[in-house]
């Protein structure tokens, strides 16, 4: 009795929050950032996002300037860092470069693969999957540097002393030319020899 006056007034709080496109925006966000990070069960997938909508609407109620996109990637975000702490990466999910790790991470466990339905799961993460999790670093690349080094001249196979035009290269196209419309003279006339 007492889990459905809890569900009760979390509808009703919920409800006190109006519904828009805005809104719609929002879930819209929530749903195709969760799939991002590989959640591909449609059910999971709407129980999840609808779970953040609720409890984005909850923060609206105190911040009633935020834009519901906002507050649903926050709570969104913490959900997903709360997730990675129970997982053993404890750190700042704010932070962009820890959450692209943390994405790195997901892919090289293979999350999708084997572990589809225990991300942002209330259950506590398998041993195996918080060891792959744990051990998925992302290590620095060497770094680039500019050369110097000049750019090298093009070479079009033309002679060097100034001449646009090969030796013997302005003859070899006029008897292409002139064969081309020899050929196309002796067809024509070959047709109109079998109409006639």
């Amino acid at each position: 009795m007492p889990s459905n006056i809890t569900q009760e007034t979390s509808v009703a709080t919920v409800a006190s929050v109006p519904a828009g496109p805005d809104w719609d925006e929002a879930f819209l966000r929530v749903e195709s950032y969760l799939r991002a990070h590989h959640l591909e069960s449609r059910v999971l997938l709407n129980h999840l996002a609808t779970e953040i909508m609720a409890q984005a609407r909850e923060r609206a109620r105190e911040n009633p300037d935020h834009a519901p996109v906002t507050l649903a990637m926050g709570v969104t975000h913490e959900r997903i860092g709360a997730w990675f702490a129970r997982a053993g990466r404890d750190a700042d999910w704010a932070n962009e470069r820890v959450r692209a790790a943390d994405r790195l991470a997901l892919v090289l466990a293979d999350l999708p693969g084997r572990w589809a339905n225990c991300f942002l799961s209330t259950e506590p993460v398998p041993q195996e999957l918080a060891e792959a999790l744990a051990s998925a670093t992302l290590e620095p690349g060497p770094e680039l540097h500019f050369s110097n080094m000049p750019p090298a001249p093009l070479e079009f196979g033309f002679n060097d002393d100034g001449q646009s035009n090969p030796p013997n290269r302005g003859g070899r196209f006029l008897m292409r030319a002139a064969g081309s419309w020899l050929a196309i003279v002796g067809l024509l006339g070959v047709v109109w020899a079998a109409s006639h």
